[in-house]
């Protein structure tokens, strides 16, 4: 499993740093860091635009670029992540 599958990062691919990562709905994992700013500042980059995420990390403005969590943030500990992907 990818600590985070939404960059390529060494410190996200592997969890080697205090990132946390959550599951989200089709089953992939995503680090804060993605979430909160790359997901969103990634997609204007693709239309060539130059703009920073769309909202808070709150969700106070809508975004239609973040994907949905089914998980809580959590820290990288194997047992837990095996615990959520085998049921």
């Amino acid at each position: 499993m990818a600590f985070c599958d939404f960059c390529s990062c060494d410190r996200c691919r592997d969890g080697s740093d205090l990132i946390q990562h959550a599951q989200t709905e089709d089953g992939r994992w995503i680090c804060d860091v993605c979430y909160t700013y790359d997901v969103c500042i990634n997609a204007f980059l693709d239309r060539g635009l130059r703009r920073g995420p769309c909202g808070d990390y709150a969700g106070d403005l809508p975004c239609t670029h973040r994907p949905k969590l089914v998980t809580d943030w959590l820290d990288k500990d194997p047992k837990a992540t095996e615990k959520l992907t085998s049921t």
